[in-house]
């Protein structure tokens, strides 16, 4: 055996483990039917609130889902606004009627954007729940929800807003941003102990 099929034997199983791991982390699961509702997880950081917000705009056209609930209380570098009214903000200039946007504006985490979005899902009777954060972060997002919505019987579904141009689940190993992020969020899965969740019932 040469050293250059060698080498390429034990290349190709490692990209291949790079690739899974992107796609793991990029959880997707779509409804087949029209959702109640899609939480919309807040960020200040621009790229990202605006891929999130255009995936929100486009469940909500699309039908995918009836009401969008946007959470996030941190307040926006150099304004008095939260997240969550510059999400509604934007999607109202995304055509979203107002009645259909439902803010949240406590949570300063993933883990209280879960938390606090549950009085507002149980209050409007949701059942079916799209998750949308950015797609690199898909997998904590939906195993943050899984561990806190426990036992409330709603069904989980992700659409997580694509970071074009920071991160691919295909090529993110191909960049020090992508490395950047993807070092960001798997440590967290273990820190927060979310790991377990993957395989428990909801």
């Amino acid at each position: 055996m040469s050293f250059a099929t060698l080498t390429l034997g034990c290349l190709l199983p490692f990209l291949a483990a790079l690739v899974g791991l992107g796609h793991l982390l990029n959880r997707r699961r779509l409804p087949s039917t029209p959702a109640d509702v899609a939480l919309v997880f807040g960020t200040g950081l621009h790229w990202k609130a605006q891929a999130r917000i255009s995936m929100a705009a486009q469940l909500f056209h699309q039908g995918v889902v009836r009401s969008l609930i946007v959470s996030g209380g941190v307040l926006i570098p150099g304004t008095k606004i939260t997240e969550a009214a510059w999400f509604r903000d934007a999607l109202l200039r995304c055509g979203v009627p107002d009645e259909c946007i439902l803010p949240e504006a406590q949570a300063t985490n993933t883990a209280e954007n879960v938390i606090y979005a549950l009085p507002i899902i149980r209050a409007q009777h949701f059942q079916r729940v799209v998750l949308v954060m950015s797609d690199f972060e898909g997998l904590r997002a939906h195993l943050t929800a899984k561990r806190a919505w426990q036992g409330q019987g709603f069904t989980i579904y992700d659409c997580h807003a694509p970071s074009t141009g920071h991160w691919n689940p295909w090529t993110w190993w191909l960049s020090r941003e992508g490395w950047s992020l993807t070092c960001y969020t798997v440590p967290r899965l273990v820190r927060y102990r979310l790991w377990g969740y993957l395989w428990r019932a909801a």
